[in-house]
């Protein structure tokens, strides 16, 4: 039995275990689940009473995965990360602080909705959050993942101390926390939220950055991660000398021997950013299955190629407000970076990587898939149909090369998680767009006014 028949696709993408690309394809699906991918003609014959959709002149492929995001961050985009002139190289972190340090929990809502609703316009059908602070409520944050039907892991803050890396006292007073309330927190997130929404929302640790935690802290959260069965997120080897420096000369170990010592390994363990790692910080991570996540929108480059050669499952990032949340957009941005260094082996970062990095490597690195990240019976129905009526998508002959190349999350015409349809023909049917958009524009503002922010035009403005 089927309930709802997507028919007529130009492609199904299906990036099943076999690779499969089906032309004229179909995906049959029964509540959550699909039952049964193939050919068109097939499927129509065997469900004719199934609710259609028409993917003519689409591809229908798996949903996209967003492995690092900031929610929070996407209201104070073109604040927190235009600088005036002077500072201009200066180290982001204090003026976003300062911003994020006056959020209210309405404040941290209305930016997660708008988070949610660019995700499901872009394709986007799975994120993970880093650091939700105690002052937005995560209570909060877990019901508009719950509403806006799509998936997301929610990464808990835990901070001992307001320090990052070599950097101290560098968190704005609003934001600081306390170890013990942040842990008891997370644990009580945890058993109300992790698991439910029929298995769209988990709650991890996201503890603070380098710095902010002592030895004993990093193993008792290790602890608990294996005691709730719960994943990690966290930054890693991101700014060289600041942090990557800070772990050599504070531990004498490099990044990876030192979370192997605190039993930060495994395959619920996903490390952002990652680009001053070393040969074995890349065995470790092969050996032990951790996940990396890799953010080129940040414009900084890692050995993404290296890794992917080794086995290590690398996802990609859009890195909360830096950009948009457009993992399409991500995957041109990573093949430039990778591409564009003469001492790196072009033919590692073929296409189909990065579409694996984008769906399948996302899921699995937010341990999701098993159910998710792939089209294949058996696995929930989370797809994205791409409308290739434009004069950008046509001629449309070699998918596997053109979806990373040449599509934009604002050509997703249809978006399914769970077997529910959360977009279609780009309109949203899980969120108002009109009063997420214009309540994130209000607040948007009051929080600018409230932390006393200006920002200095480098044109005039009149």
């Amino acid at each position: 039995m089927a309930n709802l028949l997507i028919k007529d696709a130009k492609y199904v993408v299906t990036v099943d275990p076999k690779r499969r690309v089906i032309r004229d394809g179909a995906v049959a699906v029964e509540g959550m689940e699909i039952v049964e991918v193939g050919k068109s003609s097939e499927l129509k014959r065997k469900y004719p009473r199934a609710e259609t959709i028409d993917a003519k002149n689409k591809i229908v492929m798996p949903g996209l995965f967003d492995c690092h995001a900031h929610s929070y961050q996407n209201m104070i985009r073109g604040m927190a990360f235009v600088l005036p002139r002077r500072q201009r190289g200066a180290f982001l972190l204090g003026p976003t602080l300062r911003l994020q340090g006056v959020y209210t929990p309405e404040d941290a809502k209305a930016s997660m909705a708008l988070n949610c609703l660019e995700y499901i316009k872009s394709g986007v059908v799975g994120f993970c959050d880093w650091g939700i602070n105690l002052r937005y409520k995560i209570d909060g944050l877990a019901e508009v993942v719950r509403d806006s039907g799509i998936r997301g892991v929610l990464g808990k803050s835990v901070m001992e101390y307001p320090d990052y890396g070599s950097c101290k006292n560098v968190i704005d007073p609003g934001l600081i926390e306390d170890k013990d309330e942040c842990i008891r927190d997370t644990i009580r997130a945890i058993k109300k939220w992790h698991g439910k929404a029929d298995g769209r929302i988990q709650v991890w640790f996201g503890p603070r950055s380098v710095g902010a935690l002592s030895v004993e802290t990093y193993k008792e959260i290790a602890r608990l991660v294996k005691q709730y069965k719960v994943g990690i997120t966290y930054h890693l080897a991101e700014l060289g000398e600041l942090d990557t420096g800070f772990i050599w000369n504070t531990y004498g170990m490099s990044p990876m021997e030192f979370m192997k010592s605190v039993g930060w390994v495994g395959p619920n363990v996903s490390f952002n950013h990652c680009l001053y790692l070393t040969g074995i910080d890349f065995k470790i991570l092969m050996e032990t299955g951790t996940n990396v996540v890799h953010c080129p929108g940040t414009g900084f480059d890692t050995r993404v190629q290296d890794m992917l050669q080794m086995g290590i499952n690398v996802a990609l990032g859009c890195d909360g407000g830096h950009e948009t949340n457009d993992v399409f957009l991500a995957m041109k941005l990573e093949k430039t970076l990778q591409n564009r260094i003469p001492r790196r082996d072009l033919t590692i970062l073929y296409p189909e990587k990065l579409i694996e990095m984008a769906t399948i490597n996302g899921a699995r690195a937010l341990m999701w898939h098993r159910e998710s990240g792939s089209i294949e019976k058996g696995k929930r129905a989370d797809m994205i149909l791409v409308n290739l009526n434009k004069p950008s998508l046509t001629p449309m002959l070699n998918p596997v090369h053109d979806l990373p190349s040449r599509v934009l999350g604002s050509d997703v015409d249809t978006v399914i998680v769970n077997g529910k349809i959360l977009m279609e023909n780009r309109v949203v049917k899980t969120l108002d767009e009109d009063r997420v958009i214009e309540e994130a524009r209000r607040r948007a503002e009051e929080v600018r006014e409230r932390a006393g922010y200006e920002i200095e035009w480098h044109w005039p403005e009149i």
